[in-house]
């Protein structure tokens, strides 16, 4: 940037009042010397104003862009002013705006003097590039907000899939336990059938050491029997607990299938929303 510094006695002079915005004028040291600068305050980015703007420029002539500096040559017809010969601007950030300073130029080098322009086509010059610029940051406002509404519908579809996988995960648990516990008294019966059988041989038995094996097998089926029931109990436990469960998950499942319906809903508007503002270009 050739010594673009905003002198600090800076006078301020707003050549027309909008809504949005004031074209504002101060000094401006450009090439060690005072000159006219034209400028706006516009919400964004510098970077983005900046690809904008020299866009913009390239209606009135060839634009060059070098170290933060964009000049115009070559003029063509403006309706800026018959004098204008070279225009030079700088985009620069300051705090959460960007600022556009603009130098209007003639065959001398010299800044054009207020009575040389064509005011309404000066005005038109910078708020016509204002209203791009806010369409421009407004699409992309949009297409953050239907990203941001994007992102929440994958979670409304994750919280959906989650609830989904814990409701079928509940049915298969009641599944199992529900064959288990069928299975159990058929199981309960052949312990208690061989428990019987062993213990009649211990009657039967008169050999001491012959006694001993039966005895440990009975304690053995015993043990086998009393395992059993306690496995019976404790599956039917978990199967009284994931019966209590199912209500409560299907409820997840219906209020996340519902977010989820929402989320759409949502993101659908916020698509209308952005092609809307696209077509209004």
């Amino acid at each position: 940037m050739k010594k673009a510094v905003l002198l600090s006695f800076l006078f301020l002079s707003a050549i027309q009042v909008t809504i949005a915005q004031h074209i504002l004028k101060s000094d401006f040291l450009y090439n060690d010397e005072i000159h006219t600068s034209h400028y706006l305050y516009i919400r964004s980015e510098a970077k983005t104003i900046t690809d904008e703007w020299g866009t913009y420029l390239n209606k009135i002539g060839k634009v060059d862009e070098k170290k933060g500096e964009i000049t115009v040559t070559n003029i063509k017809k403006s309706g800026l002013s018959g004098y204008l010969d070279k225009v030079v601007s700088y985009v620069t950030e300051n705090d959460n705006f960007v600022v556009i300073n603009t130098l209007f130029l003639d065959e001398n080098g010299r800044s054009l003097d207020i009575a040389q322009f064509d005011k309404k086509g000066l005005e038109d010059f910078f708020y016509q590039f204002y209203d791009i610029a806010y369409h421009n940051e407004e699409v992309r406002m949009a297409e953050a907000d239907l990203e941001w509404s994007e992102d929440l519908m994958d979670i409304a579809e994750k919280d959906k899939g989650k609830a989904e996988r814990a409701v079928e995960a509940n049915i298969r648990a009641q599944e199992r336990l529900g064959k288990k516990i069928n299975q159990t008294p058929e199981e309960l019966s052949k312990v208690i059938e061989k428990k019987d059988e062993v213990f009649q041989q211990l009657l039967r038995s008169e050999e001491t050491e012959k006694t001993e094996e039966l005895q440990e097998e009975v304690e053995k089926q015993e043990k086998k029997l009393v395992k059993l029931k306690d496995k019976n109990e404790r599956d039917a436990d978990r199967l009284d607990k994931r019966e209590e469960e199912f209500p409560e998950l299907t409820e997840e499942l219906f209020k996340a299938r519902e977010n989820l319906e929402k989320a759409k809903q949502v993101v659908e508007s916020k698509k209308v929303v952005l092609q809307e503002l696209k077509a209004n270009k």
